[in-house]
């Protein structure tokens, strides 16, 4: 049966709500019509209602569906505030949901519901007139063809670089990968904190990731053929940093901090850091990050905000490649646990990420999940795309 035969029978079956159906889209009417070949009692939801497109029920259970159909993957944002409207109270008391998407989910999305043990949201790709409920398989069924490198930057110490560097390679780990987490500082902190590596222990069933901790001598792709992310965590003085690694890198992240003194003291720093980087790699994604934000200053944030990025307004506008992440989309938020991150080499427990769960949620591990998803979103990291499009 052809998608308009299918939405003709949908609609014609459906006359008492046609003004609905008529608002709705063609999507959401494909979805509507899926449901209920699956056995759900479904209809289209009022428009004013914006945070959900389709109500569901059965016996003993309602539920709320949202709808996406867009190019790009649905991200973990747009998951996060799928399920802030369902833990918050509703006129309809609606606890339970499901995401269709048409495009599928980011790793960091699969990731998150796993590590967070979300239960009352379920996952669903609509493609070829069905819905496919197993869908992480089939958005895991393209992996990375080459090696991507990211440096962690900053021409000067105390941001967080190392603390940064070590977390976004965790959420990498969380999402299915290998990393190779580089230590070119020559502290060599992360083989410090985490000494050769750590191994993530994948909690649905299958093997987890490791992350090898290396130096720049010990880094070579042929011995590592599986590790498909390399981060590097890179020295504060410039000059120091090997040219070959520098010219490798597809994505570079310079953290700061948004706060007065980060701001006049920091902003001419990241500056020398972003022409630097520029002399030696013409081609590479850089992102500003703020780090350790206090969220509980919303308006200060909003002032200190707009003047951080109209420091960088006018390298914007001659280097496309030079994205500042607005902190309202994606930064790493001011936690205890990254505060103490690295104190197991006092009280003598093993190495590990600052990623437990503390009350209901992780925030670090949410963050830099988040983190990775920007930069799959942004500066779409490379992906053969021949599976999802088939």
């Amino acid at each position: 049966m052809r998608w308009t035969e299918l939405l003709d029978v949908l609609t014609n079956s459906d006359r008492k709500r046609e003004v609905l159906l008529e608002r709705a889209t063609e999507t959401e009417r494909m979805a509507l019509f899926l449901l209920r070949r699956e056995g759900w009692s479904a209809q289209i939801s009022p428009k004013d209602l914006k945070e959900y497109d389709i109500e569901l029920s059965r016996p003993g259970m309602k539920a709320v569906v949202q709808v996406r159909n867009q190019r790009a993957k649905v991200h973990l944002g747009q998951v996060e505030k799928f399920l802030d409207f369902l833990a918050h109270p509703n006129p309809k008391n609606h606890t339970e949901g499901l995401f269709i998407s048409t495009s599928g989910f980011t790793p960091s999305v699969y990731a998150y519901l796993r590590e967070e043990k979300i239960t009352n949201l379920k996952l669903a790709i609509m493609r070829e007139h069905r819905l496919i409920f197993d869908c992480e398989s089939v958005d895991r069924a393209a992996e990375r063809e080459k090696t991507t490198y990211i440096g962690v930057f900053t021409c000067k110490g105390g941001v967080g670089k190392t603390t940064i560097s070590a977390h976004l390679a965790g959420a990498f780990a969380l999402n299915g990968y290998d990393v190779g987490l580089i230590d070119l500082d020559h502290q060599q902190n992360l083989r410090k904190i985490l000494g050769e590596g750590v191994y993530l222990p994948s909690t649905k069933g299958s093997l987890g990731s490791v992350i090898s901790v290396l130096t720049k001598d010990e880094w070579d792709e042929g011995d590592y053929q599986d590790t498909k992310i390399v981060i590097c965590d890179c020295n504060p003085e410039f000059d120091a940093n090997p040219k070959e690694y520098i010219r490798k890198f597809d994505y570079c992240i310079i953290p700061t901090t948004l706060n007065p003194l980060g701001i006049n003291k920091n902003a001419d720093v990241i500056k020398r850091t972003l022409a630097s980087i520029r002399r030696e790699n013409q081609t590479a994604e850089l992102f500003v990050l703020i780090n350790s934000l206090q969220t509980d200053e919303p308006n200060r944030n909003n002032l200190l905000n707009q003047a951080l990025q109209t420091q960088f307004k006018q390298m914007r506008e001659t280097d496309a490649r030079l994205h500042y992440i607005n902190p309202l989309e994606c930064a790493i938020r001011f936690s205890k646990q990254l505060l103490y991150w690295g104190f197991h080499l006092f009280d003598g427990s093993r190495p590990q990420l600052a990623f437990k769960t503390v009350g209901r949620y992780s925030y670090p591990r949410m963050d830099f999940l988040k983190l990775a998803d920007f930069l799959e979103m942004q500066a779409e990291l490379p992906r053969a795309q021949t599976a999802l499009a088939a």
